[in-house]
Order: structure tokens, then sequence, then C-alpha cells
């Protein structure tokens, strides 16, 4: 009778948090509007005026053909062109459809949380405030779309004939929904969600190739890209810069600024080397590890954050890929004592508040001028975001080490303690 009235109360609506969610989005997009001033509108447009102008193109028949700014995936299309569907200017349309993607994740995770898998509200709370600290950049990107993707293969079932095929158009919108086939850890659900993912992918590229004219130049888009100055690998020159210390400059190239000077080159090779070094260590813990009902989920988190902080580029907008993630992870039920991701997820937040304190309101400092101020922040943005990283694998490789292997480095402690 009790876990009756138990399960009943946990079912009520989320009136509080659905009350939040509202004010703190309805607060971004009076905002990205501007009909609350900021002096940063066009930070807030330029994007979906890209949008609006690919949106066009897509329209006659093709996909943007020799536009260096163009990097994805076919199915990035759907959410481009989702805004013309209403009766409304393109950037109201999709600041409305993006807000209406992100009450989806709400509501996806509050389900999760008060599912048999899920263990407590404090993941629905995590993304209302945590998302919220981007500021009006969370609704004028379409990397909310792709979340909802994410969020929606993490949480829908724990089957990997359904995680597969979402897992599948996540990556046929973005590329790095992929990391989410990372914690699979039994053979057959990876070769079946894997399969899936790929058959997925694959028909999706071939229908648009066949289709739509350009649908593959995004493979070799990304090749071109330089490297981002607020990148982690960029970090020591942005830093530099500012204190007099190194003489390059930036660049907008690409849709983003890029760092241009000596010892580019080198932070370059630094973190395309950084990825395969990471995806090494994720491997190495797959071979090692003991699989858990929480693994997969941890071992996404850990994965999306190798994958971000070993990137040439560190937009802004990446940090809502992450937020989602880390918010299903403080959605699900801790099964047994022991290491959490919730430091690591704690520590996403803060990167996420130091993001919102940098774009755009400081852009100018690290961006263009190196001025100092600005380029302190975004340093510190980087340097939580690798300590979220770094905390993230050490508490994975902690969680899920092998009872034998943990039982005998218990036995070596109290061995070493002496009797009393």
């Amino acid at each position: 009778m009790r876990d009756e009235r138990g399960d009943a109360m946990r079912r009520r609506p989320p009136w509080l948090l659905l009350l939040v969610w509202g004010a703190t989005r309805g607060v971004l997009l009076l905002v990205a509007t501007q009909t609350i001033p900021t002096g940063h509108g066009e930070a807030f447009r330029n994007d979906v005026t890209l949008y609006r102008h690919w949106s066009t193109i897509l329209m006659e028949g093709e996909f943007p053909a020799g536009d260096e700014k163009w990097q994805y995936p076919p199915f990035a299309a759907l959410p481009l062109l989702a805004p013309r569907l209403l009766p409304l200017g393109y950037h109201v349309a999709f600041f409305l459809l993006a807000a209406l993607c992100d009450l989806v994740i709400l509501l996806l995770l509050w389900w999760f949380s008060t599912s048999r898998r899920g263990g407590g509200r404090t993941g629905p709370w995590a993304w209302t405030l945590g998302a919220a600290l981007l500021g009006p950049v969370l609704v004028s990107r379409y990397d909310l779309m792709v979340t909802l993707v994410a969020v929606l293969a993490l949480t829908a079932s724990a089957n990997p004939a359904v995680r597969g095929p979402l897992i599948g158009l996540g990556l046929l919108v973005k590329a790095w929904p992929v990391a989410l086939l990372a914690g699979l850890r039994r053979w057959r659900e990876l070769m079946t969600a894997s399969g899936l993912t790929l058959v997925v992918a694959v028909a999706g590229c071939g229908v648009a190739a066949l289709t739509v004219p350009h649908a593959l130049d995004f493979l070799t888009a990304q090749e071109k890209r330089g490297l981002q100055i607020e990148s982690l690998a960029a970090t020591p020159l942005a830093l530099a810069r500012a204190l007099g210390w190194w003489d390059g400059y930036t660049t907008y190239r690409h849709g983003a600024m890029e760092a241009v000077g000596g010892g580019v080159g080198v932070a370059t090779m630094l973190s395309l080397a950084a990825t395969p070094v990471a995806l090494a260590l994720i491997g190495l813990w797959w071979l090692r590890a003991a699989p858990s009902p929480r693994s997969y989920y941890d071992a996404a988190l850990t994965t999306v954050l190798f994958l971000v902080a070993t990137s040439r580029v560190l937009s802004p907008q990446y940090l809502v890929w992450v937020i989602g993630i880390a918010a299903v992870i403080l959605s699900v039920r801790r099964d047994r004592p022991g290491p959490t991701q919730r430091p690591a997820a704690l520590l996403v937040m803060v990167a996420a508040l130091l993001t919102g304190v940098m774009y755009p309101w400081m852009e100018l400092d690290y961006s263009w001028t190196g001025a100092l101020p600005g380029t302190l922040v975004l340093v510190l943005r980087n340097l939580v975001f690798l300590a979220a990283a770094v905390t993230s694998y050490v508490q994975l490789w902690r969680a899920t080490r092998r009872p034998g292997r943990v039982r005998d480095e218990e036995h070596d402690v109290r061995a070493a303690v002496p009797a009393s």
C-alpha cells in the first residue's frame, strides 16, 4: 500500500519543476529574440540566420555546396527545415521549436527518473537549471534537437534493438551520438546495437546521396577545420596571447575563430593524437571492466567528455550534449554503493556556468583581442572541463572493477593494517 502511494506521488506532474523551467526558458527566449535587449543579439541570431540560408538551399533540392561552414550529416536538414512548417518568421519559429525540444528532454528525464530504472529527481533539475546556465545559446543552436535524440536513446529502452536505431538516427543528424555505443559491455548487446546503428546511418546517407546532390560533402569538410581558440588544445596559446607571450592571432574560418601563428601546428597535432589515446583508454576500460546496470550511462558521459575535450573545436553549444547526458546520469538508480559520476556531473554544471559567462558577453576578449579577463574565464572553463573528463574516467574505472580485483585490493589493505 505504501509503495503504491509512493508511486502515485512520484507520478504526479512536477509542477514546481515545470514552473522553474518555464520561467528560465521564458527569459532565454526573450533575450534570444532581443525582446529584452542585451546588446549581443547577433550572437543568438547569426547561426539561426545561417540555418535559414541553408534551409533555402535545401528547399531547392540540394545540400549547400562549397560552403566551408556546412559540416553536418544529411539529416541535419530536418531541424533546419522544420521552422518553415510554422506560420511564423524563421527565427522565432526556430527558437520555439528549440524550446519544445528542450521541454521534451525535461519530460523524458522526469519520466525516466520515476521509472524502475530511475532513482531520483536530481536529473530533471540538473537539466532545468544546468542547461539554463548556458544562456540563450541553448535555444539558438540546433544541438538541442540532437541532444533530444541522444537522451531518447539513453532513456527509452534498455533493449539494444531500440537503442541502436536511435543512435543511428542521432548519427545522421550530428556525429557525436555514436559515442553512446561505448557503454554496451556485453558482446551480443554491442553487436546488435552497433549493427543497427550502422544500418540506419548507412541507409540514411545512401538515400540522401541518391536523392539530393552534395549530401556526403560533410565527410571531407571536417578535415579542413583548424584549431578553434576555445578548444582545450588552444588554451595555452590563448593564455600566452593574453599575457603578451605569443604573437599569433585569430581569424574567422569554417564558422569559428581559429588560431593562427607559431605553435598552432603542434597544438593541432597534439589534439589529433589525443583523440585515439582517449578512445584507447575507453577500450582499456571496456576490456577490463565488469558490466553493471549503470555502466552504460556512465561510459556515455565519459566518452562524450573525452571526444569534446580532445576535439579541435569546443563551441559553447557542445555543452548542451554533455549536460543532457549528465542529467540522465543523475536520473539513474544507484544499484549499489560505490563511485558515481556525480562529481563529474557537478563539474559539467560549473563548466556550463563559466561558458554562459564567457559567451557572448566576453567573446571579444578571448576570440578577437586576447584581453586578459575573458581569456582567464576561458582558461578556467577549459580546466574545469578537463577535470570533469578525468574525474569521469576515474570514477568509471573504479565503479566497474571486477569483483575479484576489488577483493584482492581490500585483502591487501587489511593485510597491511597491524592487528590491534
